[in-house]
């Protein structure tokens, strides 16, 4: 697969052939991400690349009859959002259940299902997402949901990911048998003394009933899921998306191509695990390299190495402190890091892991390590999606090898949990050391889309108010450090010439508001590939073109 892994010293950009501009956004307070010339007056773009930046008096001068001008009044641009890692997977029609807020108790979960199974047809699915606290609760199994639901297949996802409840209906509805044994990598929790299952699932036990119940959702349905997503993307001025489906790949993609999505998606392959072995039935199908600055492109081979602190499953060097004689569990051990190591090197296939415990960082790095005499490791780019336990005495190795840092800033607001779990102080969640000690760094949602929320938390970083960055820091983050994590950085990422012109005008400026505000932030206007695919009509389209504008805000 020659040509997976971009050379970036390549010259491989290209100016647009026309010479003056199809449109021109003028009076703007440009941030391009570029930390030689941070902020501009204007852009310039021309057919789907950005031909010219500079001033608003500079920009003009490019425009003829034919250019249709935005005067941004001032208005904040941004290079669009690369959201370097979500999860998208399409599911069937289904009741979903409310609860008041994201961490629901066990006994609001029953109360919800109760009222739900009164409105819902026998049959249909019903779904929920639930928190730490039902994860963590011995009450919380098929038995009782059985008793409320007995004639409705349930299924509860923690909103973290790790740690599923499902009900008698929903396993035999996903072929799953009462003795269900566990996969490699995974944990089907037993009714104490027995073989039988709970109901609760950990790990790569998840991966079953996740991909059987994708399978389900018609075409139309996981189409209109999509372009659900994009639609919602787009509003908050994101062009780009890279995402972790439990959907198989191929199925998901043509679900893409036919949604015609206004945005771009990196789908990154999540395989599942069988009895015995890692399943590389995904991850040695590779699709040929995609057509430069296609919509849609599959790269990236992601395995999920250990859990998380919330469930007490991300694998630390220490014991938890909140649960004597337990230090968390790895779901691939050492050998098949190797291996996967060994699989991404033949097959030239970016890879990515998710690594949370120190543990887990620390086994994988001297995995790579171990072969760092025969491979130049910073070409490869290998992921580390989260990154929490990359600690400091790790911190040089992991810049040594080139490894990518995708961080979740979301996950920075459970600071009472990791002091329970971790003890204080801690040094697990770092962000600005990182980014100071000159590891690639990118940000994505894995969570809430909105990346305005995630851009306060970064900025706050409530659980080590000291890693917080800046907000530049966090934009570049989620812009260029994105584009650099999926080998587009000579696409896009930033506001340059020659790079895709994806690009967001925002509805305040997030670089001088008070920091609780900027969730509330949104574009006003989103460009993908110099096509407007969404805009709010807070910005007035031109009266008129090629009239000289008047010059406004910084230089």
């Amino acid at each position: 697969m020659a040509g997976r892994f971009e050379d970036p010293s390549s010259p491989s950009l290209r100016a647009p052939r026309r010479l003056s501009p199809d449109l021109i956004l003028l009076n703007g307070k440009v941030f391009t991400a570029n930390p030689a010339n941070r902020y501009v007056q204007a852009v310039a773009i021309a057919g789907d690349r950005i031909l010219a930046v500079g001033t608003t008096q500079e920009i003009a001068r490019l425009a003829d009859t034919h250019t249709e001008r935005i005067d941004l009044a001032g208005r904040v641009v941004i290079p669009g959002i690369n959201d370097a890692h979500f999860h998208h997977t399409p599911d069937p029609r289904a009741t979903v259940l409310s609860f008041r807020s994201m961490e629901p108790s066990w006994d609001e979960v029953l109360d919800s299902l109760a009222s739900t199974v009164k409105e819902a047809p026998k049959g249909d699915w019903i779904l929920g997402i639930h928190g730490i606290s039902v994860v963590n609760d011995p009450r919380a199994t098929r038995f009782e949901l059985d008793r409320i639901a007995p004639d409705h297949p349930v299924r509860l996802n923690a909103y973290f990911g790790h740690g599923s409840v499902l009900n008698s209906k929903a396993i035999a509805a996903l072929e799953m048998s009462e003795e269900e044994p566990d996969p490699f990598g995974g944990c089907c929790e037993r009714v104490p003394g027995t073989r039988r299952i709970s109901g609760k699932f950990f790990g790569y036990a998840q991966w079953p009933h996740w991909r059987r119940l994708a399978c389900q959702a018609s075409d139309e349905e996981a189409i209109e899921s999509a372009q659900q997503l994009a639609q919602e993307a787009i509003r908050f001025g994101v062009t780009s998306m890279q995402n972790m489906s439990l959907m198989a790949t191929g199925r998901y993609v043509r679900a893409l191509e036919r949604a015609k999505l206004p945005l771009r998606i990196r789908v990154i392959r999540f395989p599942a695990t069988g009895a015995a072995a890692r399943d590389l039935s995904q991850a040695h199908d590779l699709p040929e390299q995609p057509q430069r600055g296609a919509r849609v492109a599959v790269s990236g081979t992601k395995w999920l190495l250990d859990g998380t602190p919330l469930e007490r499953r991300a694998a630390l060097r220490s014991e938890y402190r909140d649960r004597e004689g337990w230090s968390g569990q790895l779901y691939l051990p050492e050998p098949e890091m190797r291996a996967m190591i060994h699989e991404s090197l033949e097959s030239n296939d970016p890879l990515l892991v998710h690594a949370v415990g120190d543990r887990t960082a620390e086994l994988f790095l001297g995995a790579m390590e171990s072969e760092a005499k025969h491979v130049d490791w910073p070409s490869r780019r290998v992921r580390v999606e989260h990154g929490d336990g990359l600690l400091p005495d790790l911190v040089p190795l992991a810049r040594d090898l080139g490894v990518i840092v995708v961080q979740n800033p979301s996950h920075f607001v459970f600071k009472d949990i990791f002091a329970a779990r971790y003890g204080e102080p801690f040094d697990y969640s770092p962000a600005r050391s990182l980014v100071e000690a000159g590891i690639p760094f990118a940000l994505g949602s894995d969570g809430p889309l909105n990346p305005f929320l995630n851009l306060m938390f970064a900025v706050l970083h409530p659980s080590r108010p000291s890693e917080a960055l800046t907000r530049e820091q966090a934009v570049e983050a989620y812009t260029r450090g994105s584009a650099y994590a999926e080998f587009q950085e000579q696409e896009k990422g930033e506001i340059a010439p020659g790079k895709l012109a994806d690009l967001a005008v925002l509805s305040q400026d997030i670089f001088t508001l008070p920091v609780p505000d900027l969730p509330r932030t949104e574009s006003l206007l989103t460009v993908v590939g110099g096509e407007i695919v969404y805009q709010s009509g807070t910005i007035q389209r031109p009266a008129e073109r090629g009239a000289a504008p008047r010059s406004r805000g910084p230089s």
